[in-house]
């Protein structure tokens, strides 16, 4: 059985993995265990897990370990912590994945500040070695792959087509534009949901919408190819199912 562990920054990126590794790997094969991580930091105290969701198959063939940092930038210092555990229990892979959103020394981040992060996880990946492991920065946030979906839109409401959408006064297109370029892509998809009177935000019952209603057939075939980050993504799941 191979073992994946893969680091998130929050629920909303959870519920995605978890959902795209039983989409990609079959529903039928993949057990799942989810914790998030709590403490720390400038609490003082030690940093802890706590046991969100645990699924298990009988004809299982891989294992993901997802762990929810909980808040921002402290995914590589979850990897680090739980590097030699990881090692230990005979893991195949580690996948990171984290986005710019948040602030850095009291101003927000932006994708200025890009090559600054990639280069941090880049020397995380080099001490989980030989061990593979890949930290993946979705650029702003992970709604800016949700929004590129377009597929999705017709489920989220029927009317939601692409030409009311193209028709709409969005002031983007998200069918042909560059979207790692947005620098508010939660917005932008509250913005383009309500053309219908519908919303999205992070909380549970708007963003699980929006999850089962992504098309992962998409994503995994031809989305890779138009968003870098996503393909990096995807390739580091490709690595571990084969």
């Amino acid at each position: 059985m191979k073992r994946l562990a893969v680091f998130v920054e929050g629920e909303t990126e959870l519920e995605f993995v978890s959902k795209f590794l039983q989409e990609v790997a079959g529903q039928k094969h993949i057990s799942i265990d989810s914790y998030k991580c709590f403490g720390g930091g400038k609490s003082g105290t030690n940093r802890w897990d706590q046991l969100l969701a645990s699924s298990s198959v009988a004809d299982e063939k891989y294992y993901a370990l997802i762990y929810v940092s909980g808040t921002d930038n402290r995914v590589n210092h979850d990897i680090r912590r739980k590097l030699s555990t990881l090692k230990a229990q005979g893991f195949n892979r580690i996948v990171g994945l984290k986005d710019l959103r948040g602030e850095q020394h009291g101003r927000p981040m932006g994708l200025a500040d890009l090559p600054r992060m990639e280069l941090g996880s880049k020397v995380v990946e080099r001490e989980c070695l030989p061990l593979p492991a890949r930290i993946v920065i979705a650029v702003m946030e992970i709604e800016t792959w949700f929004l590129a979906e377009t597929n999705h839109y017709e489920c989220v409401d029927a009317g939601l087509t692409k030409s009311t959408v193209l028709s709409s006064t969005l002031g983007f297109d998200p069918y042909t534009d560059d979207l790692t370029l947005r620098p508010e892509p939660t917005e932008d998809l509250k913005r383009l949901y309500q053309i219908v009177g519908k919303s999205y935000s992070k909380k549970l019952k708007y963003r699980i919408r929006t999850i089962e209603c992504l098309d992962y057939a998409e994503i995994y075939i031809n989305l890779r190819n138009r968003i870098v980050k996503l393909g990096q993504f995807v390739t580091e799941i490709d690595n571990f199912l084969t």
